[in-house]
């Protein structure tokens, strides 16, 4: 898949996520606020949340796919990353807001009124939709490896399972006959929009921080290297994510009695075999030292024993 399709089908789901989530948060906080459910207004508040993640999320497509610059050698592929943990913050802040004013109502007694009867179909609409919305962005979002629309996608399944939620303080409210299941419900909504918030705020920080990844990956690294005739010892191994690429650089060991240009083949050796097995390699960056070289200061990067 090239660049130009992989933006295009990035912007096809932000659009998607747009368009739909405007509709449902209007229905929500228009029907709750109509309806007197403070727990359908408040999934509603945490719909809208979605109209801003996937406008960052359009918005980001653009940034990400420029190519590299004197500014970003490395090309500006992270600005999914950030745009990720943007919406993290914007996530918190909604679930803050929907916890202390439902709160703020439990502690104060406010009398509520029983909410309609047609809050819980706007519920149902809301599910099926969201189900919809779900299946659509993670097809996407896994097919272009972007962990930004994966996110989207994550958060789309989160608010199926916060609909269905409402859906049951709904119906627990009219057959009990007591409002303040709804506020309690409305609560509870607020947990797990602030509960979303931080998981994803912690997910982006692997990346943003160099963080080790998935460790199958390096195993992979060095199960490869194996096979390369001419080097040992492939150590000080360190693969970096930028948006769906990987950036590998490692340390190998040859003979030194080779000449600089047959140690230079052997490095080429090395690149060519970890981009014939490896998909989505940016750019690969092979070390060469003499074969039992040591070298105190090498605190970081990975071996094959460390792994173990």
């Amino acid at each position: 898949m090239n660049d130009q399709e992989r933006k295009s089908l990035i912007k096809k789901a932000s659009w998607a996520g747009i368009a739909g989530n405007g509709i449902l948060a209007v229905l929500k906080i228009g029907f709750g606020t109509l309806g007197g459910s403070a727990a359908l207004v408040g999934a509603g508040i945490d719909t809208a949340t979605d109209i801003v993640t996937s406008m960052i999320t359009l918005v980001t497509a653009n940034i990400a796919d420029k190519p590299p610059d004197q500014e970003h050698p490395y090309g500006h592929g992270r600005a999914e990353t950030i745009a990720a943990k943007l919406l993290s913050f914007i996530i918190i802040t909604a679930g803050i807001q929907l916890l202390i004013s439902s709160v703020s109502s439990l502690i104060r007694g406010e009398e509520k009124l029983l909410p309609a009867l047609y809050a819980v179909y706007i519920t149902i609409a809301a599910i099926l939709a969201k189900v919809f919305l779900f299946l659509f962005k993670i097809r996407i979002g896994r097919r272009v490896e972007s962990q930004m629309v994966i996110a989207d996608a994550m958060n789309m399944k989160a608010d199926i399972v916060l609909s269905t939620s409402v859906l049951i303080g709904l119906l627990l409210t009219l057959i009990a006959d007591l409002p303040v299941i709804d506020t309690i419900m409305a609560v509870g909504v607020g947990l797990w929009i602030l509960k979303n918030g931080i998981s994803l705020f912690m997910d982006s920080n692997d990346e943003l921080m160099e963080g080790p990844g998935d460790p199958r990956l390096y195993k992979r690294v060095f199960e490869i290297l194996k096979d390369v005739k001419g080097i040992t010892n492939p150590h000080r191994v360190r693969i970096r994510k930028i948006n769906n690429m990987y950036v590998v650089d490692l340390d190998i060991e040859v003979n030194g009695r080779l000449s600089v240009r047959e140690g230079h083949a052997l490095a080429v050796k090395a690149e060519e075999a970890l981009r014939a097995n490896i998909e989505n390699l940016y750019d690969v960056l092979v070390h060469v030292e003499p074969g039992g070289n040591y070298e105190g200061d090498e605190c970081y990067g990975l071996t094959e024993e460390s792994l173990d």
